[in-house]
């Protein structure tokens, strides 16, 4: 991205070029909110309950307490 950046910041860049540039970032910018959706999806959070209990929720999802069956997953 910083390299078609500076490309498209030239004064000697034609439309045609500036286009291609564009699209490309635009591209580049789809790919990565793909990656970061994903990723979202997965990451987790680990909070002490009230209890002193440990506690895993996804990112924005409702917590679910952890059982010793899930220490593999912490």
């Amino acid at each position: 991205m910083e390299r078609i950046i500076e490309h498209m910041e030239r004064e000697d860049l034609t439309l045609s070029d500036a286009l291609g540039d564009f699209e490309r970032g635009v591209a580049l910018m789809r790919i990565c909110d793909d990656h970061l959706k994903k990723a979202e999806g997965t990451l987790k959070e680990l909070t002490k309950g009230e209890n002193g209990e440990f506690i895993e929720k996804l990112l924005g999802s409702t917590p679910e307490s952890l059982s010793p069956e899930d220490d593999d997953h912490a």
